[in-house]
């Protein structure tokens, strides 16, 4: 019988929760009397995650001509939501333990990374609203596998078999093993780690762009950016095969003929800025 999807988040007492310092810097975010030095001080409690951060920020990734040398720094440079994002990203892979994932922990988030890298070169490319928070999208479309694998493990492990005989998307494996998609699993995670509405609705709907409401055009870039990382062979998302990408998003992000080949050759030369990323697996 499919499980309740809503029943794999609530029957686990364990259910990785964000650090304190992550989930503290997330509620500050969004407070309009919160100040650099009021975020700096929270962060800085936690040596080991400022020294991730600063590792992260002062990576080929961003780019930044001189060295940054201090968090506070890094908030002026950034901006408020884009150290949430950071910071979030320098803890999300110690939030779970799962080493014995069957297609490989490791490429299950070198997968991830690429996609947050695609993402990325897709919201610069067309200018999205929501580009600094393309990354972080990227980094957790593919959370909710993450979940199904630790806490509906024969289910999933189900899941994985039967897009395996059929040669088929896991996505598509998990709606009819499990009567719900990690895509909906990863929503009401992110949801419970109240993180932004709108990262929740494009991690829910990054296989189903045209569903999301206020980050449509966000989801949309997710979406194509997991068939662009796919098609790269960057990682593994636990199946082989390459999603059919929905012809609508392509439409809404005004992508034409030629446009995904040289996106796609972008997406593997800036790679590499995504090494310090990498390293923290």
């Amino acid at each position: 019988m499919p499980t309740d999807p809503t029943k794999i988040i609530n029957r686990v007492s364990d259910l990785p929760t964000l650090p304190s310092v992550v989930a503290r810097v997330n509620e500050m975010v969004g407070d309009p009397s919160v100040s650099a030095g009021n975020i700096n001080d929270v962060i800085s409690k936690d040596v080991a995650l400022s020294a991730r951060i600063l590792k992260l920020v002062n990576s080929a990734f961003y780019g930044f001509p001189r060295r940054i040398a201090s968090v506070t720094h890094a908030i002026v440079i950034l901006g408020f939501n884009s150290v949430r994002n950071v910071t979030l990203s320098a803890s999300v892979f110690e939030a779970f333990e799962a080493k014995d994932l069957p297609f490989g922990y490791r490429d299950f988030w070198v997968h991830s990374i690429g996609v947050a890298v695609a993402t990325n070169v897709i919201a610069r490319q067309k200018r999205l609203a929501d580009v600094e928070d393309a990354f972080m999208c990227g980094l957790l479309h593919d959370i909710g596998k993450v979940v199904l694998h630790q806490f509906a493990r024969d289910d999933f492990a189900r899941a994985l078999n039967y897009a395996q005989d059929r040669d088929c998307l896991l996505f598509d494996a998990e709606v009819e093993v499990l009567g719900a998609s990690h895509a909906h699993i990863g929503g009401l995670l992110t949801d419970r780690w109240r993180l932004p509405p709108k990262i929740v609705d494009v991690i829910r709907f990054h296989h189903s762009p045209m569903n999301a409401d206020d980050a449509r055009e966000l989801a949309a870039a997710v979406h194509i950016a997991d068939a662009f990382a796919r098609a790269l062979m960057i990682g593994s998302g636990g199946d082989r095969k390459i999603p059919r990408a929905d012809p609508a998003a392509w439409s809404l992000l005004g992508l034409d003929a030629e446009g995904p080949g040289q996106l796609m050759r972008q997406v593997a030369s800036e790679m590499h800025t995504a090494d310090a990323f990498v390293d923290m697996i």
